[in-house]
């Protein structure tokens, strides 16, 4: 019997506006217990309806990503300090942002997190059991924010099928902080292979 043991890569750029790209992030990422439940609930059949349940459709970003070892891992479930609505829909943002109560350690939260919808245009079939979802931030997105962005999070649309859809964060990642500025977009390039 084969085990599914999903992993994932993150590379975070800067795009400038003459089309420059400068790396600014690249290293593995870590695939949450929650992808672990969404998964439980599509094999067993419960929960969700539709395929669409089941998919990984928005991201979220925040400024309280800490790096080093067992400051995250598997284990967390949430963005430790997520960016709201406003702070992300800076003007003349072209981002679509949703407030939705995600799940957090095992119950739907109690209150809603801005998180980002992620196009289908930005989902790519890239090998046979990989995807990649190319997150972006515009150049109207996330700017001049008082602290850095230094953490990202991908989340399953609504692997219980409730009504009003909960996400359940499936893979996160802290990296090393920036400041988002007008100057550039922000590109996260995050491959998961299963």
């Amino acid at each position: 019997m084969n085990k599914l043991k999903p992993v994932g890569h993150l590379q975070i750029f800067k795009l400038y506006e003459d089309g420059t790209e400068e790396l600014h992030f690249d290293e593995q990422n870590v695939i949450t217990s929650g992808m672990g439940v969404g998964l439980a609930h599509l094999f067993a059949v419960s929960g969700g309806s539709t395929i669409s349940d089941f998919q990984i459709l928005n991201f979220g970003v925040g400024t309280g990503g800490t790096l080093g070892e067992n400051a995250y891992g598997y284990w967390t479930y949430k963005l430790a300090t997520p960016l709201t609505q406003a702070q992300i829909s800076t003007s003349g943002s072209e981002v679509l942002v949703e407030e939705l109560y995600p799940i957090e350690n095992g119950q739907v939260g109690a209150s809603t997190k801005a998180l980002i919808r992620i196009p289908y245009s930005n989902i790519q079939k890239v090998r046979p059991t990989t995807i990649r979802f190319n997150l972006i931030l515009d150049r109207n997105t996330a700017n001049n924010l008082s602290t850095n962005i230094d953490e990202v999070g991908l989340f399953m649309r609504n692997p219980r099928g409730l009504n009003t859809p909960s996400p359940i964060l499936v893979a996160y990642r802290p990296f090393t902080g920036l400041k988002k500025t007008s100057t550039f977009s922000l590109i996260f390039k995050w491959t998961i292979t299963f």
